[in-house]
């Protein structure tokens, strides 16, 4: 009998593709979907070793990133999948929709090529991040 997509675990769900970015939250990997064959982000937590569980703040964040996801200007929490290191622990997958790209790579792109970014995207830009901003605190969080 087969598992369904929401009682498999992270490794048996995704295909991990490459590592996209790393902080102190843990390690972002570009991943492929083996359900659907979409292209998602997993971002792999981690749990500390003296606590039982997840920790409330992990929780607390994935709450929130539930709550958020309804706005089309916040990236979508899709699932979250409970997985194991290599040395065995208990590790957390938070599934998101994936962005080819972010801000950043996109700003420094124009200037690596000495271009203007174009009024009208400034615009566009500048709009949805307020839309998003604006979405957040109407729901009394803080993005820092």
């Amino acid at each position: 009998m087969e598992k369904s997509m929401s009682t498999l675990s992270a490794r048996e769900a995704f295909e991990k593709l490459e590592k996209v970015g790393e902080g102190t939250y843990g390690k972002v990997y570009r991943a492929i979907d083996k359900s659907t064959g979409k292209i998602v982000a997993l971002k792999k937590t981690r749990l500390h070793e003296d606590e039982e569980g997840v920790p409330p703040t992990t929780l607390r964040e994935v709450s929130i990133l539930r709550m958020l996801s309804r706005d089309p200007h916040v990236v979508r929490l899709m699932d979250v999948k409970q997985g194991q290191n290599k040395e065995g622990k208990m590790v957390l997958y938070l599934v998101f929709e994936y962005m080819h790209t972010d801000l950043k790579k996109f700003i420094r792109s124009f200037r690596q090529t000495g271009e203007n970014i174009p009024a009208s995207t400034v615009k566009s830009l500048m709009y949805q991040l307020c839309k998003g901003v604006a979405f957040c605190h109407g729901h009394g969080i803080l993005h820092r």
